[in-house]
């Protein structure tokens, strides 16, 4: 290639330097796009973070409302839906009336038709102490303190999410007496 300018011969770009530009435009490139299986921990991390703040909004509602309220863990639908009790029957029977706080529909979070967040196994580990019933549901009292599901179950001992997806883990921790949630 060569280009002519008005008045003094210029000499054009070899195919070698034509080349050595795009390589370079080419590696500049590569390193600015992100690596798309870190999103694998961004999605999984959301996913952590959705279901701690289900948890922890059904303990606030319990302790604001001075009604037992609770959530429900669907490990094999990687769902979870925050609950109200129907404390006039034995067990109690969940009502899934509670309404998210930002978007006002049901509190009701499916994973799986989740946009951001994703979880590709979710593994339920809990004790109690005594036999529960219903290890899926708990609910927390007016006090914030956790119980197992069937309003006359044992008090909670110990309750770990673990959320797996593209070969990475977080632990949703919920904390028996305190209520506290953490994840790890």
């Amino acid at each position: 290639l060569q280009i002519r300018m008005k008045g003094s011969h210029s000499k054009g770009f070899s195919l070698l330097e034509l080349l050595l530009v795009l390589m370079v435009v080419g590696i500049v490139a590569v390193a600015a796009i992100p690596d798309l299986s870190s999103g694998d921990h961004h999605r999984l991390k959301l996913a952590a973070g959705e279901i701690a703040g289900a948890i922890r909004f059904a303990r606030s509602e319990a302790l604001r409302t001075g009604e037992p309220h609770g959530f429900q863990v669907q490990t094999t639908d990687a769902r979870i839906r925050v609950i109200s009790a129907d404390t006039g029957s034995n067990p109690w029977t969940p009502r899934y009336d509670v309404e998210h706080p930002g978007d006002h529909d049901f509190y009701d979070i499916e994973l799986a038709d989740h946009p951001y967040a994703t979880i590709q196994v979710i593994v339920r580990n809990a004790s109690f102490h005594g036999s529960c019933n219903d290890p899926d549901m708990i609910y927390f009292d007016t006090r914030g303190t956790p119980w197992c599901g069937d309003g006359s179950g044992p008090l909670l001992e110990q309750y770990d999410l673990t959320l797996s997806f593209g070969g990475q883990s977080r632990v949703v921790s919920l904390h028996s007496i305190t209520g506290r949630v953490t994840v790890q």
